[in-house]
């Protein structure tokens, strides 16, 4: 009875009772984690000094979201890091650090999404007509199919908020990316990211129509979004708008999956400490349980020791959870609080 009261509650603050047809499921979203970041820091100073200017998550970390529910971690990456050299070979140092925590994370039951954070370009020049050849990017894509292909336990993040101006111009570069990973005969999971900053808001009306017709021969491909909840959707700003608004600006992408029998990932959300703002993560995380049926799962942004008083950050300080966190534990299998 309370989860049903708190269901209708829900829809009555979207005034739309139509973004409210799966709230009887109580079934979670399938995949629930975090960014770990480290990998993808000081992206300035190429190759960087690991340990100074970018890390790799410790198996501590690991263990405390894993044992808090959390059973995926997004890792940021950086291109030119694993693959100094356009159709040059992986760098063997950096390859081994992504390999060692793909390990740790298994070992706890997690899975790992490798997520390219280069926002289309490489080496400051964009993917596309008149700058680095798509062969390149798929060339990238079959080197790290090759390593991980066998790996059920791996997801591939084509392209972190690709800033290609064109859709269609980026599905034809994604489609070739998908191929290639496919020809390898890899049956990973492969998350293919929009444009404009890849917002959940906006992604059916800016990306849907060309990225829906890419092809897997697999059909594994889910298509991840990410949506911050201050005014400009910008995740620059501690404040949030109310609940209502921030859960309508899921509810495009949402229909856009329905309408497709296709399922979308959250794969960067972030709130800040503030009260109104822990009440808003709240309602986000219902709303993708309650529409698990297309929101294959999420990964909120972000954790790890480089971000110090980020105020998204979910790391631990001093052994005492982040206020997001205890809303998050909520949502997780670990915890029965929100069931």
């Amino acid at each position: 009875m309370k989860a049903r009261l708190r269901s209708a509650l829900v829809c009555l603050a979207l005034n739309a009772m139509a973004l409210c047809a799966a709230t009887n499921s109580n079934a979670a979203p399938a995949l629930q984690g975090v960014n770990l970041a480290g990998p993808g820091f000081s992206p300035e100073v190429l190759p960087g000094v690991y340990g100074q200017n970018f890390i790799y998550p410790t198996d501590q970390e690991i263990r405390y979201f894993t044992a808090s529910g959390m059973n995926i971690f997004r890792i940021s990456v950086l291109w030119e890091r694993l693959q100094p050299a356009l159709y040059g070979p992986l760098d063997g140092a950096e390859l081994a650090r992504l390999t060692a925590f793909i390990a740790a994370a298994e070992a706890a039951h997690a899975t790992v999404v490798i997520d390219v954070h280069n926002y289309g370009y490489y080496r400051g020049v964009l993917i596309g007509p008149g700058g680095v050849d798509s062969a390149a990017f798929a060339d990238l894509w079959t080197r790290l199919a090759k390593r991980f292909g066998r790996d059920n336990d791996v997801a591939f993040g084509l392209m972190n908020e690709p800033k290609q101006p064109d859709a269609d111009n980026w599905r034809a570069i994604v489609q070739r990316a998908v191929s290639a990973i496919r020809l390898t005969g890899a049956k990973n999971l492969i998350l293919v990211s929009g444009t404009d900053w890849d917002g959940a808001q906006s992604f059916a009306l800016v990306s849907g129509a060309s990225l829906g017709m890419v092809k897997d021969p697999q059909n594994r491909l889910i298509f991840e979004v990410h949506q911050y909840f201050d005014r400009d959707s910008s995740g620059t700003s501690d404040r949030c708008v109310g609940p209502g608004q921030a859960v309508a600006r899921l509810a495009p992408m949402t229909q856009w999956l329905r309408a497709r029998h296709a399922q979308g990932f959250l794969g960067e959300f972030g709130v800040s400490r503030r009260p109104q703002c822990l009440v808003v993560l709240d309602s986000v995380l219902y709303y993708l349980r309650a529409n698990a049926d297309v929101w294959r799962g999420w990964t909120y942004w972000a954790a790890g020791p480089f971000w110090g008083d980020y105020m998204f950050s979910i790391e631990p300080a001093n052994g005492a959870d982040a206020p997001q966190m205890q809303v998050l534990k909520k949502y997780l299998p670990a915890s029965s609080a929100g069931r």
